[in-house]
């Protein structure tokens, strides 16, 4: 894609597939649930649970991520009955599998190919459902599984035993279960997911632990990553996250729930969306339900070579002066950035032959004197880093292999080079970074002395490196753009760094005449409503959106900064967008410097006109009566709620009367700019995301919801006359709440920093002697 600005009416998005996905020979009233994507061999390989009452692990294979072949049943041992969540990793030759059937313990199966046959290694090695296996770069292993409050993580020995486990700080306040670690620019990035299948509100959260895959872990405030409480697409969980066909880029397999099966097991569907990073931040570019998404992209060379390499993708290279054996090298060169992948067997008859140097990858050739050799030496199983300049060869690095590394198994080396070093990975694990070796371009390709036979399998290479790809990204409308991942610009080049970021995401500098355009997805025609985090001494500073041929003009006024944060989410207002592929650009056009971590962008509608008529259609969780005296729940310790209103409703003002029948009325709840709301007994009981105002003994408290994640905003005394309906009103303009009393007293002005900008209404309470009555929304400042 081109990125300059004469070319941003021309944003193309190439191959896609939408969500969500039918493939093939999925189990019949089942679908696809838990789905665990493998890449191997440049190969993907993707493996769901199997339906209760029924034997074997199915599985399907793809180039693309995008287009799946049916492989059949991988494994048929009598103990796959009702196999839940099989995940599969390899390791020095064999492929492992570990499933728990029917969430009765788990068993590890082991093969010598991704599509089987798996046959049965251990007996039941007990622990909850939903195992899932990390290898780190020193080659530990570590187990994961699920648990009621907590995933929990054990020390391995080797693939077969798992060590005692100790709950990481991962949770979902209830059960969660469907973890998954990849670790990814020194970090440890867990998912996991809870907490009921059959909930509406089933979701998947992320970690970031700096240290080690048994934490601690930090939960970022992005979270979730994953959550749909729509009707038809809902209950999003159990992910898998993998590399990319660009060796750059990560996606996010999830499934979605469709409803029961006849038998009573859930029916599940496949998604997959792209993963992006900011610095420690990970998000999900979507979610992309309901319109085509963009197909994951591929790599610019790839093949696989064998024996007789196609001529028309390699050429024969000189050998150095000093020896003689066999060269061959791409075609097509890389650019200064790139990401090379070499799959390949070493030694293919377990012998070592032409000496210590069994094979070298090379890297950025330019002819047999001047080319960066990756040097596998066979005898003292070390990977050595040299350097080879007008034919003087410099070693740079070496390293060891992984303990107990079989030369004559398939080994994956890659490596990721750009301005920032060189780092290679062996099977996945980084064995070096060396910063000195920035990216330089040149053709990659194989080496080695004579009488050695190395089995060459896929060999490619992608321009992009270190996440490079996430900038050309087609990014989806409504949705979170992160600044980081604005397209570049030569003439310009983005200024982005952590300092002061309290997620450890990257802040994207702005002066004047400095723009972030990013190329999107408009989902469909309509108002859209903007903002920007950004940091506190941006105040000031003028912006222009301009999409759809349209701008937006604002002022990060000082006023809308909490003087309590470092950052706060601006809103700059609403912008008419057509759907469709386009530029979104925000562009600053005042002298000084801004600093920008993220733009919002998400559908808007007016709390006015119609507001009361969206307000018959209720929707309720728990049982509700009805009378002239207002709404109160049928059943006492029933935790019910009634919501109201458009979600897409921002900023707004609402008045209620609120009445408790007695001294001992217990507590009830007015819930504000509400939206994503789930009911469901084995979950949460805070399933929504929005702000609730309680009213508990004589006080009245702001709080932030976020499913299991609440913060106390603020709070004051508010007597309730018993029998009596007060009348409460309350104001939401942009980040900051304004409480006021029925005499407009104020009780509570609350400015968050990272504010729910929009989302409807509702009432909530487990006590019959709450009574709501009054209830009316109009639009700030409508009288």
């Amino acid at each position: 894609m081109d990125m300059n600005p004469a070319a941003r009416s021309t944003v193309q998005m190439g191959a896609s597939y939408q969500n969500p996905m039918t493939l093939p020979q999925e189990w019949e009233d089942y679908g696809i649930g838990d789905p665990y994507v493998l890449r191997h061999d440049g190969q993907y390989y993707l493996y769901c649970s199997t339906k209760d009452g029924r034997i074997g692990v199915k599985a399907w294979s793809s180039a693309d991520l995008a287009n799946w072949t049916y492989e059949g049943l991988v494994a048929e041992e009598p103990l796959t009955e009702g196999a839940y969540a099989p995940e599969v990793v390899y390791w020095n030759g064999f492929f492992y599998m570990y499933t728990s059937p029917a969430g009765k313990g788990h068993y590890v199966l082991r093969s010598d190919k991704p599509t089987g046959p798996f046959l049965a290694q251990t007996g039941n090695l007990g622990l909850t459902i939903d195992g899932s296996v990390f290898i780190d770069d020193d080659g530990s292993w570590t187990f994961t599984h699920a648990e009621f409050g907590g995933i929990m993580a054990a020390p391995m020995s080797d693939p077969y035993t798992i060590g005692t486990g100790e709950k990481l700080g991962a949770s979902l306040g209830h059960w969660t279960e469907g973890s998954m670690i990849v670790k990814r620019g020194g970090k440890y990035y867990m998912t996991y997911t809870g907490n009921h299948v059959f909930s509406r509100g089933y979701r998947v959260n992320y970690a970031v632990s700096d240290e080690s895959p048994a934490g601690p872990y930090r939960i970022p405030d992005n979270n979730p990553i994953l959550l749909s409480t729509e009707e038809g697409f809902n209950g999003l969980g159990h992910s898998s996250t993998v590399l990319g066909p660009d060796l750059d880029s990560y996606y996010i397999f999830y499934h979605n729930l469709e409803g029961r099966s006849a038998e009573g097991p859930p029916v599940r569907h496949l998604n997959m969306d792209r993963l992006a990073f900011s610095g420690d931040k990970m998000s999900v570019l979507g979610l992309t339900w309901g319109i085509p998404a963009e197909a994951p992209k591929p790599p610019v060379f790839h093949d696989r070579p064998g024996s007789s390499p196609s001529p028309d993708k390699w050429e024969q290279a000189a050998m150095p002066a000093s020896g003689s054996g066999r060269s061959w090298v791409s075609r097509q060169s890389t650019d200064n950035r790139y990401t090379a992948e070499f799959n390949v067997v070493v030694q293919p008859d377990g012998k070592e032959k032409g000496g210590e140097a069994a094979l070298e990858m090379l890297l950025s050739y330019r002819d047999g004197r001047d080319s960066r050799v990756l040097r596998v030496d066979g005898r003292q199983k070390k990977l050595v880093m040299a350097e080879q300049a007008g034919g003087a060869e410099k070693a740079v690095f070496s390293a060891d292999l992984p303990q107990g590394t079989e030369l004559n198994v398939l080994h994956a080396l890659r490596a990721e080079s750009d301005g920032d070093g060189t780092r290679i990975y062996w099977d996945g694990l980084l064995l070096a970074d060396v910063k000195a070796w920035t990216g330089v371009s040149g053709k990659i390709g194989y080496r080695w002395p004579q009488g050695a036979g190395p089995a060459l399998s896929y060999t490619a290479f992608s321009n992009e490196a270190g996440g490079s790809s996430d900038r050309s990204a087609v990014k989806p409308v409504p949705g979170t753009l992160e600044a980081a991942h604005a397209a570049g610009n030569p003439s310009s080049p983005l200024k982005a760094g952590t300092a002061g970021t309290p997620d450890g995401s990257l802040a994207a500098e702005l002066g004047r005449n400095g723009e972030l355009a990013f190329p999107v997805q408009v989902k469909k025609d309509g108002r859209y409503r903007i903002a920007v985090m950004a940091e506190r001494g941006s105040e000031g500073a003028a912006l222009e959106v301009e999409a759809s041929g349209r701008k937006l003009k604002a002022e990060l006024d000082a006023a809308l900064f909490s003087s309590e944060s470092e950052w706060t989410k601006v809103p700059l207002g609403e912008l008419e967008l057509k759907g469709g592929l386009q530029w979104l650009a925000v562009k600053q056009t005042s002298a000084g410097v801004s600093r920008i971590r993220y733009i919002e962008v998400l559908e808007s509608a007016e709390a006015g006109g119609s507001a009361q008529a969206e307000l018959e259609k209720q929707e309720l969780f728990g049982g509700w009566e009805q009378s002239g005296a207002g709404s109160r729940i049928a059943e006492a310790g029933r935790d019910s709620k009634l919501f109201a209103g458009d979600v897409r409703w921002g900023d707004y003002e609402v008045g209620f009367r609120l009445q408790a029948d007695g001294e001992d009325a217990g507590e009830a709840a007015v819930l504000l700019r509400t939206s994503r709301e789930s009911d469901y007994p084995a979950q949460v009981a805070d399933s929504f995301i929005g702000y609730q105002l309680l009213f508990r003994s004589g006080r009245i408290i702001l709080e932030k919801i976020v499913y299991e994640r609440k913060e106390e905003l603020d709070s004051a005394l508010l007597e309730l006359r018993p029998g009596q309906p007060s009348e409460v009103s309350v104001k939401l303009e942009g980040g900051r709440i304004r409480v006021f009393r029925e005499d407009g007293e104020p009780l509570l002005d609350v400015l968050d920093p990272d504010a729910i900008l929009q989302g409807r209404i509702g009432f909530r309470s487990s006590s019959r002697d709450w009574i709501i009555s009054g209830l009316e929304v109009r639009p700030v400042g409508h009288e």
